[in-house]
């Protein structure tokens, strides 16, 4: 019997993964704040609107790493 597309299995990522995964979540919103503080700045209708593309692009992305590191688990460090 197939699972329901909804229903995910945590998987196991190292402290380190999961870290470098928050700094591009966070990198991500402060870089689209920035750029959407420049759109009143920015004359040309056309550049604006690519302009805002990009500040929707970055949140998207932002939302989508957000999603993925809820279903991460940090896997236990083990001794060698």
């Amino acid at each position: 019997m197939q699972r329901l597309l909804c229903t995910f299995e945590p998987f196991h990522v190292s402290a380190r993964f999961r870290l470098t995964m928050e700094i591009a979540i966070r990198d991500l919103e402060a870089g689209a704040a920035r750029d959407e503080r420049l759109l009143p700045l920015i004359d040309d209708a056309g550049q604006r609107r690519r302009h805002q593309l990009l500040v929707e692009k970055q949140l998207e992305r932002a939302f989508q790493l957000h999603e993925l590191l809820a279903r991460t688990l940090v896997r236990s460090d083990r001794a060698a």
